[in-house]
């Protein structure tokens, strides 16, 4: 049941650590709380700078040569640029959050469903990261499993609570400059182990053939379909949209794609899927685990938030108390991740988002830029209950999807944002026919 408009009120009013870790979750971000560009570029780049780039990097690498794996990590990263930019002008232009816009396009309890769905996702990235941090630590067993999860789990919650400011900003600023660097060596003594550069560019996979290259494609576009949905958490503490176009493209064109790229690198020089056992064949295995263990703070905190931020409409409780939540069911598949391998695991999992995650931004953008005419013309407190056209086009777009890639074989289209945009401008033609009859406002 949806909370009134006097919970609503004070939840977001009320005191303490409850009060604090809300970050205006329910409500338009006031103008005082902009930020600047930097601040923006460098959380958004926690998203990016991450072991998941790498190991996905490291699969490109096993399936195809250099210049073959480059093209399936540029097309999929340009894919997410335009998802991420679409979505993060929204959330800069109206101060609102990827779960907000998601109240605004399907109303207040039709929102409920896809605001789980990124909850639940991100939640999902959380683990499977923490996991391959973990992998890279000393001590394989068990036990020391663990005792890691736990601690890391721990970490990650708490610095994801404190909010924007105070948590994402200063991880972002230490830990993406450390976790570039050590990357950066890595890579350099990869291409020496593998006997120079040509032998990189020239170099054949260790597995080739295994998943073709449309597959990849799609399965690198569903890897950050997540992270494009969620640009409005973090971009409406953006002061103007040019901030929305630059840190989009540090986020996914230098980020994504440049952690992509030494995957492929490693890939390429070791054939082998397995981070850790990488880095310890070409000598730098306790600067692996360092530089590993530094990305984890940006990547999961930022993760952790996002999905507190989606839980927090869902489920109509406080986001502090989402976080805990998020935290403890990220740890369980952490642990899930470790004991069914990484690789396969972590893959499998990106083709199973891909149904669901993409008809979210497609929905949204196609309601707020075509049916809204780019201006939401209420605040998000007069949401309407149920937007039926949304919800509609969302759960026939999954079946669609499912279909198309469960029956169809379809390696790429269910992974877009196309089948949900287009159901709901079907949906909305008598809308669409009204809106731009009258004179723009």
């Amino acid at each position: 049941m949806a909370l009134s408009a006097d919970q609503e009120r004070n939840l977001t009013t009320g005191s303490g650590a409850v009060q604090a870790a809300e970050e205006y979750a329910a409500s338009e971000l006031p103008a005082s709380e902009r930020r600047s560009t930097l601040s923006i570029t460098l959380v958004r780049m926690g998203y990016t700078v991450s072991a998941t780039d790498l190991l996905f990097g490291m699969s490109l690498g096993l399936y195809f040569n250099f210049w073959m794996a480059v093209y399936v990590a540029l097309l999929s990263s340009i894919a997410i640029c335009a998802v991420s930019i679409l979505v993060g002008l929204i959330g800069q232009r109206e101060g609102l959050t990827t779960a907000l816009i998601a109240r605004m396009t399907f109303g207040r309890e039709g929102s409920r469903i896809p605001s789980l769905v990124i909850a639940i996702i991100s939640v999902g990235f959380v683990g499977y990261s923490t996991a391959i941090t973990v992998d890279v630590l000393p001590g394989h067993t068990h036990a020391y499993w663990l005792v890691y999860i736990i601690a890391l789990s721990a970490i990650y919650t708490v610095l994801s609570s404190v909010g924007f400011a105070k948590g994402l900003t200063w991880v972002g600023r230490i830990s993406v400059p450390l976790m570039i660097v050590a990357v950066l060596v890595a890579v350099i003594a990869a291409i020496n182990h593998a006997g120079g550069w040509s032998h990189i560019v020239n170099g054949e996979p260790a597995q080739p053939g295994k998943l073709g290259i449309m597959t990849m494609i799609a399965l690198g576009t569903a890897k950050w379909m997540q992270g494009a949905t969620v640009s409005p958490d973090i971009t409406r503490f953006a002061k103007g949209p040019g901030a929305v176009y630059t840190t989009t493209i540090a986020e996914f064109l230098v980020g994504n794609l440049g952690f992509n790229m030494l995957g492929i690198i490693l890939g390429l020089a070791v054939g082998t899927g397995n981070m850790g056992a990488a880095f310890t064949t070409v000598g730098v295995g306790a600067l692996a685990s360092v530089a590993i263990f530094v990305q984890g703070f940006p990547h999961e905190v930022n993760n952790l938030y996002a999905g507190s931020l989606a839980g927090r409409n869902a489920l109509d409780i406080p986001r502090l108390y989402v976080n805990l939540i998020s935290g403890v069911l990220a740890a369980g598949l952490a642990y899930y991740g470790l004991t069914q391998g990484l690789l396969q695991s972590f893959l499998k999992y990106l083709g199973y988002l891909a149904y669901a995650m993409p008809l979210i931004p497609g929905i949204m953008i196609a309601d707020y830029f075509f049916v809204r005419r780019g201006r939401y013309s209420h605040r998000v407190a007069d949401a309407e209950a149920v937007n039926w056209r949304a919800v509609a086009a969302f759960a026939i777009g999954l079946g669609l999807n499912l279909y198309l890639g469960m029956v169809a074989n379809d390696a790429l289209w269910h992974t877009l944002p196309v089948i949900g945009f287009v159901l709901y401008l079907l949906f909305s033609w008598r809308q669409l026919m009204e809106a731009w009859s009258r004179p723009a406002s």
